[in-house]
């Protein structure tokens, strides 16, 4: 490796500049190069730029970890917020030391294999934008996401995947750089694996870093260990924690015409003296505001954006609906469950549409068939009657198909996924045309990850906004879903495991849930109708029959012929659909 003049205060001799290059707080901001997406070119890397502290601590405990009285290099747990290049950093900091330290064997791993390409992507962007003149040399292998150095003048780095399970290293390690543990398949059997690699290596770098994620989960015990370490010198592990506004980015301008709330004013006096500013607040509210899931689930702010390390974790239960989404409903009158297979809240409106969400089951199915019936206004969807029992696919779509002839021909959305084809098939035997279609020539709804996590997202905004629901089992269900169609095996796995999974749900826990989520794809794809503003149905004709089948047009028309004939001639009225004009 040879030297060079450089414009900067650099030692001239070989043995000061290698100590140079090997500290990743001197050599990354002198020789480091990231792409600025602002402006498209590539500028020197700074670990201030968009973070306070975060980045630069990762740079000075890979620069001069703290150690025991032993001698033995100390374990850094980092708990922080999102966005602030804790990954990339700790990447950046690692080539340091395997490129200038011959025999270096640096290991990362991420939690998923995407994200493992992208690190190792970083590493490769960082080592060709690397000065040609004190670049290490490369290396060819055949290992995938391996950058391995010249022998003579440096080691190797590995970016592995914790996708599949626990994952183990097999040898001892130089440093390790954990990242986003939280979010690895085996993070328990992994850390079994991993830390007899580098016990008993006395200079080894070890680097857990994450964002806050289940209360009493494995992630979370760790930090609380790492943390309880924090105050004894002989351990080695140590915790940092660095919260939301220490990102530069997370911040927007705090409008003069903005009063803050209630909440705002305790969070400012609690966290005001620890750097928390009102530009900071307004971050949150625009993300409060801007972002769906930030929206629908509000809680999870402190996880992404932690005010601190205490309350930022997520309790550890596996429900889908936030319990600020229910608690609306919870305050209105809510009718008990009878026990029946039908219920009925109220009777069929003839000018009102309505959409009806069918989730099937087999003949030797644990849980219930059900449906839920709801009557679709603009900005109003009212839950009117629901069924649920253990059935069989031919009694389901006999009571679907009168419910819904009753209820002025409803669209009916079916779960269209195993026996749920059968439904279909019997609809369109039965020749009831007013089927949901997801697609050209798919009826029903396919439940997929990807289109459960949207329905999931759907239901929830329904019952943020639209949703009036009347049946106490549907919202005691929505309490305790746990977005099961993800997590249940089938019997058929059963009897192949020779034992029953615990990952298998229970017999007709969630069945009103899956029926009420079709309902709202269901109501999402109707006509929209306004709700008629202060009718009274004590007001209408008393004498007048409406013919079964009457659509809502049909009946505002013969309304509008009644209004007509009963006004002076020459001063007649005209009746506008979706407004009765009044005398």
């Amino acid at each position: 490796m040879s030297t060079l003049t450089l414009q900067c205060c650099m030692p001239a001799t070989p043995a000061q500049l290698l100590q140079v290059l090997q500290t990743p707080r001197l050599s990354l901001p002198q020789f480091g190069r990231v792409h600025d997406q602002e402006s498209g070119s590539f500028i020197s890397y700074d670990p201030q730029r968009i973070t306070a502290k975060l980045q630069s601590s990762i740079l000075s405990y890979f620069s001069a970890p703290p150690r025991t009285p032993s001698g033995h290099t100390k374990w850094m747990t980092l708990l922080g917020y999102r966005q602030g290049g804790k990954s990339t950093t700790a990447e950046f900091a690692a080539y340091c030391k395997a490129a200038y330290s011959p025999g270096w064997d640096h290991v990362c791993i991420a939690d998923t294999k995407d994200r493992a390409e992208y690190l190792h992507s970083r590493l490769h962007h960082l080592h060709r934008t690397w000065p040609a003149q004190l670049r290490t040399g490369q290396m060819s292998s055949r290992e995938v996401r391996q950058l391995t150095f010249d022998p003579k003048h440096g080691g190797k780095m590995r970016v592995l995947s914790a996708e599949s399970g626990a994952v183990g290293v097999g040898q001892s390690l130089d440093s390790l750089h954990a990242s986003e543990p939280h979010l690895w398949s085996d993070l328990e059997g992994s850390l079994f694996l991993l830390l007899p690699a580098i016990r008993n290596r006395k200079n080894c770098l070890a680097l857990f870093e994450a964002t806050p994620w289940e209360r009493n989960g494995p992630w979370h015990d760790h930090y609380l260990n790492s943390k309880r370490c924090n105050t004894d010198p002989n351990a080695r592990h140590f915790s940092v924690f660095f919260p939301f506004w220490d990102g530069k980015l997370n911040v927007r301008p705090w409008e003069k015409s903005w009063n803050p709330d209630q909440e705002e004013l305790e969070l400012m006096n609690r966290y005001g003296p620890s750097g928390l500013t009102w530009d900071a607040l307004a971050f949150r509210r625009a993300a409060l505001s801007d972002d769906p899931e930030m929206r629908r689930h509000p809680e999870r702010f402190p996880v992404m954006y932690p005010f601190d390390d205490i309350g930022c974790w997520i309790a550890a239960s596996n429900s889908a609906i936030p319990d600020h989404v229910l608690a609306p409903h919870l305050k209105r009158p809510l009718k008990e469950w009878y026990g029946g297979p039908y219920q009925e809240y109220e009777a069929p409106q003839a000018d009102a549409i309505y959409a009806i969400g069918v989730d099937p089951s087999g003949y030797a199915a644990r849980d219930h068939a059900a449906f839920q019936i709801l009557k679709v206004y603009e900005g109003e969807w009212t839950q009117v009657a629901c069924f649920a029992t253990h059935t069989d696919p031919v009694t389901l779509t006999r009571e679907l198909m009168r419910q819904a002839e009753r209820y002025n021909k409803a669209r009916i959305c079916v779960e269209a996924n195993g026996v749920g084809q059968a439904v279909l098939a019997l609809l369109e035997q039965q020749n009831y045309s007013n089927i949901f279609y997801e697609g050209r020539f798919k009826p029903g709804f396919t439940v997929t990850g990807k289109s459960l996590d949207q329905a999931t997202a759907n239901l929830i905004d329904g019952l943020l906004d639209e949703l009036v629901l009347q049946d106490q089992d549907t919202v005691e269900q929505l309490q305790t879903y746990k977005n099961d169609k993800r997590i249940e095996e089938s019997p058929n796995s059963e009897i192949l495991r020779g034992r029953s999974s615990a990952r298998r749900r229970g017999r007709h826990h969630w069945d009103k849930v899956s029926a009420l989520a079709m309902a709202i794809q269901c109501a999402r794809d109707l006509p929209r109708r306004r709700h008629p503003e202060g009718r009274q149905e004590e007001k209408l004709p008393q004498n007048v029959t409406f013919f079964t089948g009457m659509g809502y047009d049909d009946r505002e028309k013969y309304l509008a012929k009644i209004e007509e004939d009963k006004a002076p001639k020459g001063n007649r009225l005209r009746r506008v659909p979706y407004r009765r004009i009044r005398r």
